[in-house]
């Protein structure tokens, strides 16, 4: 099997109908690819997804975005595996343009989409430079990008997990997403381990995904302290303990206001 595609879903039951509809119309040979649905909510999607060429697994709890995808993986047989969040659609092409990089050069082991939303390229951060200790600032690179590049990729440092496709051998040679992490960061460190074996991360500019992203989580204070908890031991795991203190005692009067004051 070529194409695996794979979903978690977590309060997001209308958003996975709207993403698998996208599926069905705008890949070309959907027939013949595999698609995964990881469900993290209490209640069994049951019936919910008749009429879909679906593999459902049911968890029944909330077992964070890494780890449901590893259990998803698991049950995937497709050469390249695409990771996709519930509250993102498809526009025709968009699989096939990402194939087409893949084919242009055997080192690339991961490439994205542009996340797009009302029109636009989506404000949230969907691909970047490497992120260390010191990299504060968020990334805009393709808006720049965008005025002057028609290539069919360029090469960046990471690329999101929510719109993310992998060669199966790459994913496998990686052990999966670390599953440390229950949400956020985890797909940046999957590229820079990647990176670090020698492969390739891109971007495909032709590619578009819509996304509105943030959809699972209603309370912005729980997903602050969910991207601050991650931040830190992504540091810590790849920049060193001595890192990880001076980036949570730098980061404090944030963490207070964000998470603490809401």
């Amino acid at each position: 099997m070529f194409l695996t595609i794979q979903i978690v879903n977590y309060n997001s039951r209308g958003n996975l109908m709207t993403c698998l509809q996208s599926i069905q119309k705008n890949v070309h040979g959907i027939e013949n690819a595999q698609i995964v649905v990881v469900n993290n909510d209490k209640e069994e999607l049951g019936n919910f997804l008749d009429g879909f060429k679906v593999e459902i697994i049911e968890k029944k709890e909330n077992i964070g975005f890494g780890k449901a995808h590893n259990l998803g993986f698991k049950k995937s047989k497709g050469k390249y595996i695409l990771f996709l969040n519930p509250d993102t659609k498809l526009f025709p092409g968009t699989v096939e343009k990402i194939m087409e990089v893949f084919s242009a050069d055997e080192k690339i082991g991961i490439v994205g989409p542009i996340h797009v939303e009302d029109g636009r390229i989506s404000d949230e951060e969907h691909f970047g430079f490497r992120k260390t200790p010191l990299s504060t600032i968020r990334t805009k690179i393709f808006r720049e990008k965008e005025k002057s590049d028609r290539q069919k990729y360029f090469e960046t440092d990471w690329v999101s997990g929510g719109a993310m496709m992998i060669r199966r051998s790459l994913f496998s040679e990686l052990g999966g997403f670390d599953e440390n992490y229950f949400m956020y960061f985890e797909d940046v460190d999957l590229c820079l381990q990647a990176k670090k074996r020698g492969w390739k991360i891109a971007v495909c500019p032709e590619a578009k995904i819509f996304h509105k992203s943030g959809q699972s989580f209603s309370g912005k204070r729980k997903k602050k302290k969910y991207y601050y908890n991650s931040q830190s031991y992504y540091i810590k795991k790849n920049f060193g303990s001595p890192w990880g203190w001076i980036v949570k005692a730098a980061r404090f009067p944030f963490y207070i206001k964000n998470v603490w004051l809401g």
